[in-house]
C-alpha cells in the first residue's frame, strides 16, 4: 500500500514538472516588452513563398505611448541587416489611436535563419531568438507565440 502511494506521488510530481516545463518552453512573447516601443508582439506567422518567406507580426499597444508614424519600423537580423515592412495594417479608433498593428516583411532564407528583432518607435522587441530555420507545416506555414521558434523536446 505504501509503495503504491509513493508511485502515485512520483507520477503526480512528474506530470506537474512536465506541465511546468511545457508552459515555460511555450511561453508567450515577453511579458515585459521594451516600454519605448509602446507595443508588444502577440504572434508571428511565417509562410514560405517559393524561395523566400513572408513574416507577419501582430502587435498590440501597451501603455500610453502612441505609435510615431514619422519613425521607421524595421525588422533587423542578427548581422544588422534592416528590412522595411512590405505591408502595414492598422486597427483602432480615433479616441484610442492605433491599438493593433500588423507588419508584413519579405525575407530571404539567409535572413530568416538568424535572430530577428523589431525596431519600433525608440525601442526594440525580440521577434526570434536563436538561429536556424523554423519548422513549417506541410503547407509551408507556422505561427509562433514566443521568441523561441524551435520545437521543444516535447514536440511543440
Amino acid at each position: 500500500m505504501r509503495r503504491q502511494m509513493v508511485r502515485l506521488i512520483l507520477a503526480m510530481v512528474l506530470v506537474a514538472v512536465t506541465l511546468g516545463a511545457a508552459m515555460v518552453l511555450s511561453a508567450d512573447y515577453s511579458r515585459s516588452p521594451d516600454p519605448k516601443t509602446g507595443f508588444k508582439i502577440v504572434s508571428a506567422k511565417v509562410r514560405q513563398d517559393e524561395s523566400f518567406f513572408w513574416v507577419e507580426l501582430y502587435t498590440e499597444k501597451v501603455g500610453e505611448l502612441e505609435h510615431d508614424l514619422r519613425k521607421p519600423v524595421r525588422l533587423v537580423t542578427a548581422d544588422g541587416k534592416e528590412h522595411r515592412a512590405a505591408d502595414t495594417t492598422f486597427a483602432g479608433t480615433p479616441a484610442d489611436g492605433f491599438t493593433e498593428i500588423w507588419y508584413k516583411f519579405w525575407l530571404e532564407k539567409e535572413d530568416l535563419e538568424q535572430a530577428l528583432s523589431l525596431k519600433i518607435n525608440d525601442g526594440v522587441l525580440v521577434v526570434k531568438a536563436g538561429s536556424g530555420l523554423p519548422d513549417l507545416d506541410k503547407h509551408g506555414e507556422a505561427v509562433f507565440k514566443s521568441e523561441n521558434w524551435s520545437k521543444s523536446w516535447l514536440g511543440f
